[in-house]
């Protein structure tokens, strides 16, 4: 499928509705998002209601008119009760949210030496160093 219409604040200053590519993958997106949401029997109303957005976002959405912020596409995705990954069709995607573990990854990641001092100790028995 190719990358999925997700921005972050940074990538939408970019302006990418001049991009044929990010046009295709925010087609996409709403083709699956309608998808779904027909698949469930729920009205745009009603979906865009429990996302918190508006009717005429989400319609915007479905069409490719609007680049899908990534928060309003968990929104989406929870209100559709859908994983993100299924709502993207991108399987292997985790999504974690001020979560223990999430909050345990951002340090991780912030902290090379941690992570590589954590990723030595748990080498397995017999493995080279």
């Amino acid at each position: 499928m190719g990358t999925p219409s997700i921005t972050t604040p940074s990538e939408r200053r970019t302006n990418p509705m001049r991009d044929p590519q990010a046009l295709a993958r925010r087609i996409e997106v709403g083709r699956r998002l309608r998808e779904l949401r027909g698949k469930r029997g729920r009205s745009q109303a009603d979906v865009s209601r429990a996302a918190g957005i508006t009717q005429a976002s989400l319609s915007n959405y479905e069409t490719g008119k609007r680049e899908l912020p990534l928060s309003t596409a968990l929104n989406l995705a929870a209100a559709l009760d859908v994983s993100f990954g299924d709502l993207l069709q991108v399987p292997d995607i985790i999504v974690l949210r001020d979560s223990k573990l999430g909050i345990a990854l951002r340090a991780l990641s912030d902290s090379p030496e941690l992570l590589e001092s954590i990723t030595k100790q748990a080498a397995p028995v017999g493995a080279a160093s």
